[in-house]
């Protein structure tokens, strides 16, 4: 059975590699067959014209050649245009069997009619067939096949011709037969090079068109075939994941020859492919100033994220974390360079939104790293924002997505121990600020970070968890130690007042909405948080 499926697939790969000349033998045979058919027919066919009109062909080789130079003609002005837009324009019209059948139907019906034209005296029902069938079928099928080339050059068409063959690909390598099949190491490295080349089509697609609904199509195309590539994977050999020639010779692996051994080990080619594919596109956003398609990026990177986790892919998890700080420091720079924030803005939310996933699938250690990048990021850019101003608020906007990872995992009802350690992290965010010999007691008071706290001991407070709202409490009153008592009670008036003028909403529309992260539902704790505040100054 297994010999038989090999053959069977040894059939596919050959037609598939010699689809041209394959097209050049049924084209061929069906008109030879054609002519046969017509020859045993044609006594018996009675029209109302002299026999002389019926034999007549003189005129079929300029009308074929005619037909020809209208459709290559054609054919090479299109191509040539939308080549020009989508690089890999010819090699998909190349492999498409509508073409070649058509192309090689107009060249061999053509071919035939010379052969007609010499032979009809000897032969009628060749010149019969020739001119009533094979031209009339060709000038009916002519504008239809034009249409199909002008549908089939626009580059939607295109990205979506090739995603679907690669879905399909990745789809067809959970069959059990196409399994056994794959133990042949031949061809394994034919599925990873077929796996790669298209691959490899989107991403150079990808940096030639320039509408953003074709960009955008692209990478949504790209983290889906991941997706699927990881419902597929749990069911292949290891022997799959050996990296083969063909990977090891493209452009993204030519630099990594010394992580071979480890990308074998993790399983993690085509991943990591996916996944640079996916980290340049966002660069090259960032350097377009394209914020919603930079931002698709992150949301797709989450949607990648959800399908590891489903899947308990652990070492795609920890991929994922590693790619969003690739971008994050990617946009860290940008911010810097071009004074421009809102990248950070919109990537910290779904850097928040990966957490909050991880905390939900509990990866407590993958939430311990990420808070402890959030905490790092969050003080660099402090550093930076005492030059910069416009990056003076991403780190109140870091300090609100560790704020609501606490408040999920104290939902969740997470060990105490770990608690306390993730609230230290988010407690240790103004750290940069109180150090500053520059920062005066309001600047250090009345801070985003410190209003963002405080909303997360309202919090606290109304699940009667005083341990964790007095540590809170304690880190916001260690701030106000030597100061004026009277002072210092109206530093902590100003910031319970400011908690309680916060509306749920923002007067601007982001990623995540026009939520207004300084507003907090438990205003009813404000007292309470005011009163355990008053109590740590000596009056």
């Amino acid at each position: 059975m297994i010999r038989l499926f090999n053959i069977y697939y040894a059939i596919v790969l050959y037609v598939r590699k010699h689809r041209f000349s394959i097209a050049f033998l049924l084209v061929g045979a069906c008109i030879v067959l054609g002519d046969i058919g017509t020859y045993f027919v044609f006594p018996f066919i009675a029209l109302p014209v002299k026999s002389e009109v019926m034999q007549d062909v003189s005129f079929a080789p300029e009308t074929w050649l005619g037909i020809v130079s209208l459709i290559i003609g054609t054919l090479v002005v299109i191509i040539t245009i939308a080549s020009q837009v989508v690089p890999r324009m010819i090699d998909v019209y190349m492999n498409d069997w509508r073409s070649l059948l058509y192309a090689w139907f107009l060249v061999l019906s053509a071919s035939h009619a010379i052969v007609a034209y010499k032979f009809t005296a000897i032969r009628p029902s060749s010149a019969f067939y020739n001119t009533f069938i094979l031209m009339s079928l060709s000038i009916v099928l002519t504008f239809p096949y034009i249409y199909y080339i002008l549908a089939m050059t626009k580059p939607s068409t295109i990205i979506r011709k090739i995603y679907v063959e690669n879905i399909r690909l990745v789809q067809s390598l959970a069959s059990a037969s196409v399994r056994r099949w794959l133990r042949l190491r031949q061809n394994t490295a034919w599925v990873q090079e077929e796996l790669f080349r298209y691959l490899n089509q989107l991403d150079n697609i990808l940096y030639f068109v320039s509408f953003k609904e074709l960009q955008a199509q692209i990478v949504i195309n790209v983290g889906a075939i991941l997706r699927e590539y990881s419902k597929v994977k749990v069911l292949l050999h290891p022997d799959f994941f050996k990296i083969s020639h063909q990977v090891a010779t493209d452009i993204s692996f030519q630099t990594l020859e010394i992580q071979f051994r480890e990308i074998e080990q993790n399983q993690t080619f085509y991943e990591l492919k996916c996944l640079r594919i996916i980290g340049d596109a966002y660069n090259k956003f960032l350097n377009d100033n394209a914020f919603d398609l930079a931002s698709l990026c992150g949301a797709e990177l989450n949607l990648i994220a959800e399908t590891a986790m489903e899947y308990g892919d652990e070492v795609m998890m920890e991929y994922m974390l590693v790619r969003f700080n690739t971008m994050m420091r990617s946009a860290f720079k940008h911010g810097i360079t071009q004074q421009e924030a809102r990248n950070l803005y919109n990537l910290a939310f779904h850097y928040g939104t990966y957490v909050k996933q991880l905390a939900l699938n509990d990866r407590k250690d993958t939430v311990k790293k990420a808070m402890r990048y959030l905490k790092m990021y969050g003080s660099e850019i402090f550093l930076n924002s005492q030059t910069q101003q416009t990056l003076a608020f991403i780190n109140d906007v870091f300090t609100y997505e560790m704020k609501e990872v606490l408040i999920l995992v104290s939902e969740l009802g997470w060990e105490r121990d770990l608690q306390r350690l993730l609230l230290c992290e988010l407690l240790e965010m103004d750290d940069s600020l109180i150090k500053d010999p520059n920062a005066s007691y309001d600047t250090v008071f009345n801070s985003g970070v410190r209003t963002l706290q405080a909303g997360l001991a309202l919090f606290y407070i109304s699940q009667q968890d005083y341990e964790l709202a007095g540590m809170v409490v304690d880190d916001i009153a260690e701030d106000l130690q030597g100061l004026d008592p009277m002072r210092a009670a109206g530093m902590v008036d100003v910031i319970c007042k400011r908690i309680e003028s916060a509306e749920p909403t923002f007067w601007e529309d982001t990623d995540r909405g026009n939520n207004n992260i300084y507003y907090s539902p438990h205003k009813a704790q404000i007292s309470e948080l005011q009163f355990m505040l008053l109590e740590k100054i000596e009056f």
